[in-house]
């Protein structure tokens, strides 16, 4: 095959793959559910009034007893109380979907055993008299404090929009309705428990501030409120994800291609990790049917396989993770026409693999790299075929004595490679698993588009001989930061915080300093490996053929705090805290 007609096969297997991106639909349900989260929001749905922290600085609005999730509260609302408790979960599981952040629900009082514990009482008291709809115990900037209440007054959604013609009344009182207003409320008193103030701040290319959850007041049109689920903001997301961390380390989607005459029924990679107990992997592409671009679904990991070695900048362990449990929506759906059946990648077939990795420590200071050492296909009777695609690897980011942020790549093939196309994008939010694929949209798992703080090329191209590798400098320390907020005693006197029909109530608040992840909450790359003179099965003139093999990695990894006295502080906070302290 001619370079030339090498290239327009691979054009056109990269349309198609991105045709079938553009037909992600949101994912109906947080993934990830089990992945390991330090914080615990709890959903206090009471059946009786509960013994709870008296906040309320309002006459009308006490908190304590906390009072029940009553119907009665809600008459317009016909549908029944377990199917609306379910319904306000999931909206907040899914505002919280990308945090280290677990949310649970209970009909009483939560028991004291997690340490890390946000408890919202989600009741259907009516606070019309103050306008209030939720609020919180303290605005909590930095997340200081462990324990943290809040309340959410559902009554008063009832007065204020459950009468004829309102938003919550007659055929617009519908569960999913009712739950992204009780929901949007119960998100945002959480999220000022975590130390998010309320802003309609918007950045260049983001949607309108009404459809973001910490608005509040005039800013959101009750059909905002209660006709979608409101998502954070680019800034907000920021400083969330720096006060509570995010629910993965490392997310990888890779383009490959099978270069064997023989089909592939699994693959399998050795990675390296830099502890004994195995990562988690949380999300996987394939969940959906429109993620039918891969074979396979659900991979596996295993391991340790083998004892500890040295490599890079420390001690590793190796593992294995694999996919062979075929995906139903290969070749189906909107991937109608995809080679082969489900679980199989024939011979010279493009297909797409991914995977988002976590691990059971909480701490954002430093990030667990997971580097991929090998890959192999195996066949029908899990023989292992003779040939393999290519891949470079990356580790999650090292400092350097001169206080540079390096990532480094390394080639650990048996060949020499080519690195092509390297393109880092600096992230205020996470893209969803579901986009990082040919033509993916710089948009979250829901659909929500945003845009980078920025982006740039790091390599046109580099060679790279066996066992070669290069550190590539993406920051600095000590550069400004995209998110930072002082907030002083006098600010706190002028804070606003959780939600209301005007503008809410002052809170008591914490002066400190607010700050978004190191050099930003994630950082997103994509790059091109390529196999000058590989050796590959060509389906089209059904022969072997060598020259240019290229395979796509698209990487996300987590920011992390710069905390280099080791005080559990970033350095930014440290260094402004006392003009938050000054009044």
């Amino acid at each position: 095959m001619k370079d030339s007609e090498r290239s327009r096969l691979f054009r056109r297997s990269a349309l198609a793959l991105a045709l079938m991106s553009l037909t992600s639909p949101a994912w109906a349900a947080c993934l990830g559910l089990g992945v390991p989260k330090a914080n615990n929001l709890y959903l206090m749905f009471a059946n009786t009034a509960t013994p709870y922290l008296e906040f309320g600085q309002l006459p009308n609005s006490p908190t304590s007893p906390a009072q029940p999730f009553a119907l009665s509260g809600i008459p317009s609302y016909g549908g029944t109380a377990a199917a609306l408790q379910t319904a306000v979960q999931s909206v907040v599981e899914m505002d919280f979907c990308e945090f280290n952040v677990r949310v649970h629900a209970t009909n009483a009082f939560p028991p004291a055993t997690l340490p890390r514990r946000n408890i919202v009482a989600v009741t259907t008291q009516n606070a019309i008299a103050d306008g209030l709809l939720s609020k919180p115990q303290r605005l909590d900037t930095g997340d200081l404090y462990q324990v943290d209440y809040s309340y959410v007054y559902g009554g008063t959604f009832q007065s204020w929009l459950g009468g004829s013609g309102g938003a919550l009344n007659g055929i617009n009182s519908t569960v999913t309705r009712w739950a992204n207003a009780l929901g949007g409320s119960a998100a945002l008193a959480a999220a000022n428990n975590y130390g998010v103030s309320n802003s309609t701040t918007v950045r260049p290319g983001e949607d309108s501030a009404s459809r973001h959850i910490m608005s509040t007041g005039g800013a959101v049109t009750p059909e905002n409120r209660v006709g979608y689920r409101r998502h954070f903001s680019d800034t907000s997301f920021s400083v969330l994800a720096s006060n509570v961390g995010l629910s993965f380390k490392t997310m990888w989607n890779w383009d490959l291609v099978n270069p064997n005459a023989q089909t592939a029924h699994a693959l399998e990679m050795t990675v390296l990790y830099p502890s004994a107990t195995p990562p988690v992997i949380g999300w996987y592409y394939g969940q959906s049917p429109a993620e039918c671009h891969s074979p396979w679904k659900t991979p596996t990991v295993t391991g340790p396989t083998g004892p500890a070695q040295a490599f890079h900048d420390g001690i590793y362990y190796p593992y294995t993770v694999r996919w062979d449990t075929p995906n139903p929506y290969w070749g189906n759906g909107p991937c109608t026409g995809a080679t082969g059946a489900p679980g199989q990648a024939i011979g010279g077939a493009y297909y797409h693999i991914g995977a988002t990795f976590t691990d059971i420590d909480p701490n954002t200071t430093a990030i667990n790299a997971l580097v991929v050492k090998d890959i192999r296909l195996y066949g029908a009777t899990n023989n292992l075929l003779s040939l393999k695609p290519r891949l470079h690897g990356l580790d999650a980011g090292t400092f350097d004595p001169f206080g540079s942020f390096r990532l480094s790549v390394f080639n650990l093939a048996e060949t020499a490679t080519l690195l092509r196309n390297v393109e880092l994008r600096e992230l205020p939010r996470v893209v969803g698993l579901n986009e990082m694929v040919v033509g993916g949209r710089i948009a979250d798992a829901n659909g929500e588009e945003f845009q980078p703080w920025n982006s740039r090329t790091l390599v046109r191209e580099a060679k790279f001989d066996v066992g070669q590798s290069l550190a590539i400098p993406v920051a600095k320390v000590g550069q400004q930061r995209h998110v930072s907020e002082v907030i002083t005693a006098e600010d706190c006197q002028r804070q606003r915080a959780g939600d209301a029909i005007a503008d809410p109530a002052p809170v008591p608040c914490t002066p400190r300093v607010n700050v978004d992840l190191f050099p930003s909450t994630t950082l997103y790359l994509t790059a091109d490996t390529v196999e000058p003179n590989a050796t590959f099965w060509d389906a089209k003139q059904r022969k072997y053929v060598t020259g240019p093999l290229s395979t796509r990695t698209y990487y996300q990894v987590t920011g992390r705090r710069l905390d280099q006295n080791k005080n559990g502080v970033d350095d930014f906070i440290d260094a402004h805290a006392p003009a938050a302290q000054a009044k």
